[in-house]
């Protein structure tokens, strides 16, 4: 991340799956990828057993789809009232899935950290990044998930598959510059096939930067 300078010194909203290194970059505003946490709950609910991982997931879907219908009338942001209950219920969940998953008792003469079921993980993660996981209630211009940016990323995989790799390193940098270009011009409303024409006629077309 740093030898590519993507986040060092990037202020602008990073949203990823809560990998701790992306967590450091403390000049970005962080948002958690809900798609990751509602794999993590339907696990959680569905092979652990455990209710409080289904109320959450639901209270999360429940959010997005009242993002949707304020962003589909014209509002920036959120009723206050029902923005305070939403954070009230999303905390009554957490609590009882603590309440489920009590710390293991530490055995005698056994050192280092208890460990914990995975399930105690994604609660610890829930509870210490709330503001995080529900960004996108608080701010209309993050995304419930990544999804556009992982399926980005998974070109690369499937170039890697098809082709096998690429001759030399200067031929996979332009690939992954071309790719990019293309696909924040797409994200910004443009055509590619005219973005490319604009380009080799001299003319190019570059990314509009959101505000502070």
């Amino acid at each position: 991340m740093d030898a590519m300078d993507v986040l060092p010194g990037f202020t602008g909203v990073a949203q990823h799956d809560g990998w701790k290194p992306y967590l450091r970059y403390e000049d970005a505003t962080h948002a958690l990828c809900n798609a990751h946490h509602l794999r993590e709950l339907e696990y959680v609910s569905s092979q652990m057993g455990q209710g409080w991982a289904s109320e959450m997931a639901g209270l999360l879907l429940e959010i997005k789809a009242a993002v949707g219908r304020a962003s589909d009338k014209g509002k920036v942001a959120l009723d206050p009232r029902l923005l305070g209950r939403y954070l009230a219920r999303y905390d009554r969940i957490v609590a009882a899935g603590f309440a489920a998953n009590p710390l293991p008792e530490r055995v005698s003469g056994k050192r280092g950290r208890r460990a914990k079921s995975k399930a105690a993980n994604l609660l610890e993660r829930l509870d210490r990044y709330r503001s995080e996981v529900l960004r996108f209630g608080t701010n209309f211009a993050v995304d419930f998930d990544n999804n556009l940016s992982e399926r980005d990323v998974r070109m690369l995989k499937l170039q890697n598959k098809i082709s096998g790799g690429w001759r030399s390193e200067e031929g996979a940098q332009a690939w992954v510059r071309v790719r990019s270009y293309l696909s924040t011009a797409r994200k910004q409303g443009h055509n590619a096939t005219e973005v490319l024409t604009q380009l080799f006629g001299g003319h190019c077309w570059m990314p509009t930067l959101p505000g502070p």
